[in-house]
């Protein structure tokens, strides 16, 4: 998985990153036994000692440039909140390798992390600190909440529809992320540290271990890797390039980009008629689905750019202008079909979205027409 996405940036950009941000999850860590971990390690040319028995890592060891036939490259890791709770000894084995591989006798063209820790630590030194705490702060590079709470804020923000521009999604990323864990480290917060590596990314990675969900499926995932993509297109002044791994056939690995993924998500399920067709079955809790999905979609445009305007579009003839499918959102859950109709609003209004003069007219008066019926459900008048 990590020499597709290298060879995918090599094509494009004719050398290999140096910097690459990863987003890794409890769950898929549970599913896979491990894969994110040994991808973020594999980067770095750090490999695993097993124990003779019993399936357990004795400890870790460099592999040669010779056998890895590439530089090392720099890997921030971002890890959720169960990761953090879950996997300590994982984490503080990617501090282990880090370590390791900043000790190297390397030049910097071959061991990017040790040219980014030389980058660093002057600059931590011209700004006042001692060389000790300097390097101790720019050997991190794992990242997640502090300890004790959940979430990475960005939806927060984003349902809140409380933020003005891509900044406060990037502020508040980074208010929730930049605790600093490791073999020394419990959550310390670090935010210009952590601003700092975001800022300087080539590459963001979320890998998705299965099909059971997708990246529209939850607000986890624009808020975890959406809000990376979020810091570094407000810090670095460009968004990294996105690479989606799929793991699903594991005979068959494949990598996306996010816009991509993002295509593929909206023709083979969002718009697809056998979804809505199945949701139907589940009355308010279906409708519901929809609302939520849209406003994911909303999400991932606000953090990364990647909706497209043929996608907010087709949701809206899909969802609302065609009939049967409205009267039955608007049957089972009112409320969903108003939040729909608001997301849509917020993309045209925020400039998300370019919409017609004519299909902006038509949602504020669907949006209209919402209100009465609310109205009438919350009097009574209508006997539901």
């Amino acid at each position: 998985m990590a020499d597709i996405m290298i060879e995918r940036y090599v094509a494009q950009e004719g050398s290999y990153p140096e910097s690459v941000g990863i987003v890794i999850w409890s769950v898929d860590t549970m599913k896979t036994g491990g894969d994110d971990v040994a991808y973020i390690l594999y980067l770095m040319g750090v490999r695993p000692v097993w124990a003779s028995s019993g399936g357990k890592i004795a400890g870790l060891e460099v592999m040669p440039l010779e056998e890895l036939g590439r530089p090392r490259i720099d890997v921030t890791v971002r890890i959720s909140s169960l990761f953090r709770d879950t996997f300590p000894n994982l984490f503080q084995m990617i501090d282990e390798a880090v370590g390791m591989v900043a000790g190297l006798d390397e030049g910097e063209e071959g061991n990017f992390i040790r040219k980014h820790l030389r980058e660093d630590v002057a600059e931590m030194i011209k700004g006042g600190m001692s060389p000790a705490d300097a390097e101790a702060g720019a050997m991190i590079r794992v990242f997640g909440e502090p300890p004790g709470t959940h979430g990475a804020g960005v939806d927060v923000l984003i349902e809140s529809k409380k933020w003005k521009d891509i900044g406060d999604l990037a502020q508040i990323y980074v208010t929730c992320g930049c605790s600093a864990y490791g073999r020394r480290w419990r959550g310390e917060a670090k935010p210009e540290l952590f601003r700092r590596r975001l800022g300087r990314l080539d590459v963001a990675v979320k890998n998705q271990p299965d099909r059971e969900i997708d990246l529209i499926d939850m607000d986890d995932g624009y808020a975890y890797f959406g809000g990376m993509n979020a810091v570094a297109r407000c810090d670095g002044k460009k968004k990294p390039m996105n690479v989606i791994g799929d793991a699903s056939d594991p005979d068959r690995l494949k990598a996306r980009d996010l816009d991509g993924e993002m295509a593929r998500i909206m023709r083979s399920r969002i718009l697809n008629p056998k979804w809505i067709e199945g949701l139907k079955d589940h009355g308010f809790v279906g409708a519901n689905l929809i609302a939520d999905n849209v406003n994911h979609a909303l999400g991932w445009d606000a953090t990364s750019d990647v909706i497209a305007d043929w996608m907010y579009e087709s949701m809206a003839n899909h969802f609302l202008f065609n009939e049967e499918n409205r009267k039955w959102i608007e049957e089972s859950n009112p409320l969903a079909l108003r939040g729909v109709l608001e997301d849509l609003l917020e993309a045209i209004s925020r400039g998300m979205w370019e919409a017609s003069g004519d299909m902006e007219a038509r949602l504020r008066d669907l949006y209209l027409e919402t209100e009465a019926v609310l109205e009438e459900v919350c009097s009574g008048k209508n006997g539901r």
